[in-house]
């Protein structure tokens, strides 16, 4: 048995990363009764494999499927998908490579590096053959790159400058809208597209009254009289992670960002929207974002997310709070008729339960444009309920199934006191009937929500468990997961709703 600080100084790894493999549930320690926690031989070793592994750039999630399973299959297919990224990686910087060789080359024999781009239109032959389609591979715009192929190696970290904005913030039916409009104003009548540094960004947020507004912020020069009723405000700049994305996918991305923050080791959250540290989003090309004529695939976003370093001072105070909390035995409640106004997405590859994706933005617009006074008609708060249906060959809920389950349709909705006045683009009204659920639930210290991710998957194991052991008569086709967000935005408590001996069901 080792010490975790024994450990750490031996490996040469920081107590940080690993607390996070423990968290990621591929490395277990356990506390002694001096209070330190200890690694017996087989952690020791595991922990051997585990720097092996991150040696060859596997991911954290590829690591932990691999020892989750142990099955040789699974080691296989993780590994032959890593291989395959790394030689597409690997295309890519071959020919980079001969793109840089070739020019450096053109610069040493012509000592001009203006005459360097002339020299690929002279007349073919091999070497400029191969020249053109490593630029091909290299440096033109693929097929796919504002596409939902994206992936964590996506993020960026940037440093924003210091900016002075015009800002100007609404809380309507249609936020989005009614903010740009009267920012598209502001930019055209002072041709502030045409000034040195001019950028924008945009970003959402709920009033004292629950109520979602949206606001904009636009880089004016220093010198700049704000006209009313915009407000001038300045922003020191800072750190932030960046992804790119498109406005079609903007919540599935969102989410991916947070994901990314949740798992990473030296960044945590610093989001201060006093200061403008806030969720911002960038308009990356101004002109095309503008255009009525622009398909809303075709708009591109940066998403910035503010964060900080976690120095190792931080992690070590980190590792003795309880944050995340579970209730993995369950209570036996019985819920009454809910009316719930939402949207039913089929799921694009069957997935998981835990591991499913909701398209909470799609849902969003859908809801406004569902007429004036949503808000009244919804229950206040931004909570949100999705109910998941799925299937499975094992003769029991799908649920509970484990890897032999999926999910392959969720109704993603709000709770409605009324009727909505007209239900476009999918949003429908269903009515969860009372009936009688098992209730798991996991939450976590408000401070550290968007650090911490709640183990979602740990619900449905011990959803599956209980089932079995107890011979529980539990509905086969549908589950009910509930989230909280006392924040407006982040999910801080997660409620998971199981079925049973109930006779009518929300389809």
């Amino acid at each position: 048995m080792q010490r975790i600080g024994e450990v750490s100084a031996m490996y040469d790894i920081s107590n940080r990363t690993l607390h996070y493999w423990e968290e990621s549930g591929i490395l277990k320690s356990c506390r002694m009764e001096n209070g330190y926690r200890y690694y017996d031989d087989y952690n020791i070793a595991r922990i051997k494999q585990i720097i092996m592994l991150r040696k060859l750039k596997l991911p954290i999630q590829g690591i932990h499927r691999i020892f989750a399973s142990g099955e040789l299959s699974v080691a296989i297919e993780v590994l032959t998908n890593h291989l395959e990224q790394t030689n597409h990686k690997a295309d890519e910087l071959r020919a980079l490579s001969i793109v840089l060789e070739r020019l450096i080359q053109v610069v040493k024999d012509q000592g001009d590096p203006n005459q360097i781009f002339k020299y690929l239109d002279v007349p073919e032959n091999s070497a400029i053959l191969k020249l053109k389609d490593a630029l091909q591979i290299a440096l033109s715009e693929r097929d796919g790159d504002m596409s939902e192929s994206y992936s964590n190696n996506d993020v960026r970290i940037v440093n924003l400058p210091r900016m002075t904005f015009a800002s100007y913030a609404v809380v309507s039916d249609t936020p989005e809208n009614d903010c740009w409009e009267k920012i598209y104003g502001l930019i055209v009548e002072y041709s502030l597209e045409q000034k040195p540094g001019f950028r924008h960004f945009g970003f959402g947020f709920n009033n004292s009254n629950g109520e979602y507004g949206y606001g904009i912020l636009v880089v004016v020069p220093e010198n700049f009289k704000v006209p009313e009723p915009f407000i001038r405000k300045e922003f020191d700049g800072g750190l932030f992670a960046a992804l790119p994305t498109h406005l079609t996918i903007i919540g599935e991305r969102w989410d991916q960002l947070n994901e990314w923050l949740r798992g990473n080791e030296d960044y945590e959250l610093d989001w201060h929207p006093e200061i403008l540290r806030d969720y911002l989003e960038e308009c990356i090309d101004y002109k095309t974002f503008s255009s009525k004529e622009t398909e809303d695939s075709k708009k591109q976003l940066d998403l910035l997310l503010p964060i900080k370093r976690i120095s190792e001072s931080e992690g070590e105070k980190d590792h003795s709070i309880q944050e995340v909390f579970l209730e993995l035995e369950p209570k036996k409640v019985l819920l009454p008729d809910i009316t719930l106004g939402g949207c039913l997405y089929e799921l694009k590859d069957k997935k998981l339960p835990w591991k499913k994706s909701v398209p909470w933005y799609k849902l969003a617009q859908a809801i406004y444009k569902s007429g004036k006074d949503f808000g009244s008609r919804m229950i206040a708060g931004n909570n949100t309920f999705t109910l998941v249906f799925g299937e499975t060959a094992l003769p029991f809920p799908f649920y509970s199934a484990g890897k032999d389950g999926f999910a392959n349709k969720v109704f993603a909705a709000v709770e409605i006191v009324k009727s909505f006045e007209s239900y476009p683009d999918g949003l429908e009204e269903r009515v969860l009937p009372s009936g009688k659920y098992l209730l798991f639930s996991t939450w976590i210290c408000p401070e550290r929500v968007t650090t911490k991710k709640l183990p979602l998957q740990k619900l449905y194991n011990a959803a599956a468990e209980y089932i079995r052991e107890n011979n529980i008569e539990a509905d086969m086709e549908y589950c009910l997961e509930r989230e909280y967000r006392k924040d407006g935005r982040n999910t801080d408590r997660i409620e998971l709703y199981i079925p049973f001996n109930n006779g009518k069901r929300p389809y």
